[in-house]
């Protein structure tokens, strides 16, 4: 719907209309502005687009791991396997396909070359203007793509500072991480102002100053970390932390920096663990199915540490490797699972066209939802869901964005949850 609103509006916009009675529009746009351009390009239909371009980011997510894999390993082979372990070994983040998630995939795409690159101008000998206007423009659009992402990212500059800020470089590393701040904060900066006209700002503040001892019962169950293996195999686990134990044994500067960045994107996660406030405002399920990006990298960094010389043991390891992503292959084929995920079939295609075809334009639906959220919104359990957007058709149940916008009266949100109660 958003993707459909940019191209109707050849740009940003406020309202909502008529598809939602929604006033403001402050949720990130990354992803939706590249189902837009991709829609502008071939013509496809809004739904369809945006299937192609999730599949798209999702082949991105991996191949954009390479460079920082190559980075932290020294070697192409670790850029390799990085890619092997993210893209065949482990479910993330093929399984996206399965919830739409693509928004935080499409952050999750830049994420690693804004790392990069503002590991390349922290690390700079002189000043590079065009290595830092291109900072810029990754850590504006970074956070014009992903607000939660934009967070992991952050995060980097703790781990940096703190493992290399020597006092003989301590002014020049702070210069470095201001200059990038002030660039890119400068690209977000509109924007920024403008999401003071819907809620996600104030909701964010309120989360991050909630002191720990006053964390609800349902955030704190809301924010576990739930089974480890719905995230990663056990047994890339298993490497995982073996392979962590080994690169700070060899005293790896690199990989050390990586490791302490992705510690404390889970401290960001879990702040109560030093009784500090701010739970919730990072989840642990977001931080989680993000987890293929540090299995990916460190395990690729380690992979490039093994030297096999003799011709049979290169012959078997590739038949090993060969067999592994054929594997790795068919099991993230048969991951996606239409069946239980998806709201819209072509029966609810079929079914939007006749609605739209022979009911009045200002027809209204009541349609199937449930309580989300500690029961503060309503979502869809169907293809009702989606008439406002295929048949043009407006319903009972706005997109869950509501929670965060502004509607057409100031009790928008209650009142839209008073007809379900």
């Amino acid at each position: 719907m958003i993707a459909q609103l940019l191209v109707d509006n050849g740009g940003l916009f406020d309202s909502w209309l008529p598809y939602a009675e929604l006033r403001t529009f402050t949720y990130h746009f990354g992803f939706h502005s590249a189902v837009a351009a991709f829609h502008w390009i071939i013509g496809a239909s809004m739904p369809r687009a945006t299937l192609w371009v999730g599949q798209i980011v999702n082949v991105l997510a991996v191949l954009a791991l390479y460079p920082l894999a190559v980075r932290v390993g020294k070697s192409r082979w670790a850029g390799f396997g990085a890619m092997f372990v993210a893209g065949l070994l482990s479910p993330m983040p093929m399984f996206y396909t399965n919830w739409g998630r693509y928004t935080q995939l499409a952050g999750q795409v830049i994420l690693p070359a804004a790392i990069l690159i503002a590991w390349m101008v922290l690390e700079a000998r002189a000043h590079d203007r065009r290595l830092l206007a291109l900072a810029w423009l990754a850590w504006g659009g970074l956070a014009l793509t992903h607000y939660r992402v934009l967070i992991f990212g952050i995060c980097f500059f703790a781990a940096y500072f703190l493992f290399e800020a020597r006092r003989a470089r301590i002014v020049e590393t702070v210069r470095q991480i201001v200059w990038m701040g002030v660039g890119g904060g400068f690209l977000f900066l509109p924007w920024f102002v403008h999401t003071f006209g819907g809620k996600i700002t104030a909701n964010f503040a309120r989360q991050l100053t909630t002191p720990a001892d006053a964390v609800s019962a349902w955030t704190q169950q809301y924010n576990s970390i739930g089974d480890l293996a719905s995230y990663l195999p056990m047994t890339v686990w298993l490497a995982l932390v073996l392979a962590i134990g080994y690169g700070l044994w060899r005293r790896e500067k690199d990989f050390a920096i990586f490791v302490l960045w992705w510690f404390f994107v889970l401290l960001a996660a879990n702040p109560r663990w030093l009784r500090l406030p701010g739970e919730g405002a990072l989840s642990n399920f977001a931080v989680f199915i993000a987890a293929y990006i540090v299995a990916g990298v460190v395990l690729g960094a380690m992979v490039a540490t093994f030297r096999v010389s003799r011709f049979t043991l290169q012959v078997g390891l590739l038949v090993l490797l060969t067999a592994l992503g054929l594997w790795g292959a068919r099991e993230r084929v048969l991951e996606v699972r239409a069946e239980p995920h998806a709201l819209v079939t072509r029966a609810d295609l079929r079914a939007a066209e006749w609605i739209r075809n022979n009911t009045p334009a200002n027809a209204r639906f009541l349609v199937n939802s449930f309580f989300a959220y500690n029961d503060s919104v309503i979502v869809g359990s169907d293809g009702g869901w989606w008439l406002p957007l295929l048949a043009r058709r407006q319903t009972t149940l706005p997109p869950i964005n509501y929670g965060s916008e502004q509607g057409v009266r100031a009790d928008y949100r209650e009142w839209i949850n008073a007809l379900p109660r």
